[in-house]
């Protein structure tokens, strides 16, 4: 089981070089909605080029996703922002979707039903605008059982979940991907294989 973390602009100046060798792969976010750009996300994005010291690890960019924005836009917006930055073999995206008010179960205060079907709608774009990349989707189990994670089956999921020895499998999914297991003292993820699997996985050429 192979060893991730993920940051975003939240984490300020991410001293990345603290973490060379102990990860094998990381997650930058790089925009939300359709128009907002993290701005860290470039630093971010170099930073965590030699993670394991001698070679490049696979790297996501994720975007925060907004079902009430347009989801072609968003998607749009994601892969142009990553490609300014180097959108490289072994790349790829991740749609995070969960709640954006606190205590209210919705994204934007769409319908779960609906806010699936405009999530699926992004994730397609992603597919079209860059093949070859791969695109995760992102989703808590409580959030996916309410509907949220509907038609979302064809593309493989990042699952956060903590406090747990094994991360919950909301449907349509019968296994994890990724999981996303703490916060302390950054968002700690793990992959579900070896590190041959991860670069397999993640389509990582021998050299780049």
């Amino acid at each position: 089981m192979e060893q991730g973390i993920d940051v975003s602009q939240w984490q300020g100046a991410f001293p990345w070089q603290d973490w060379r060798g102990r990860v094998a792969f990381a997650m930058a976010k790089a925009v939300e909605g359709d128009a907002e750009t993290d701005p860290d996300f470039g630093t971010n994005w170099d930073g965590m080029w030699w993670l394991d010291g001698a070679h490049a690890v696979p790297r996501f960019a994720y975007l925060f996703f907004h079902a009430a924005q347009d989801p072609v836009v968003q998607a749009a917006h994601l892969v142009a922002t990553v490609r300014g930055h180097g959108l490289l073999p072994g790349d790829n995206f991740v749609l995070d979707f969960e709640e954006t008010d606190e205590g209210s179960g919705l994204n934007d205060g769409v319908p779960p039903a609906a806010a699936a079907a405009r999530a699926a709608e992004c994730l397609r774009k992603v597919n079209e605008l860059a093949p070859g990349h791969r695109v995760l989707v992102y989703m808590d189990p409580a959030f996916a059982a309410a509907g949220h994670s509907a038609g979302l089956g064809s593309w493989f999921p990042w699952i956060a979940d903590y406090g747990v020895t094994v991360p919950a499998v909301p449907a349509p999914w019968k296994d994890w991907t990724f999981w996303q297991w703490t916060d302390q003292p950054v968002d700690g993820d793990r992959f579900n294989g070896t590190g041959e699997q991860l670069l397999a996985f993640c389509r990582m050429p021998a050299a780049r």
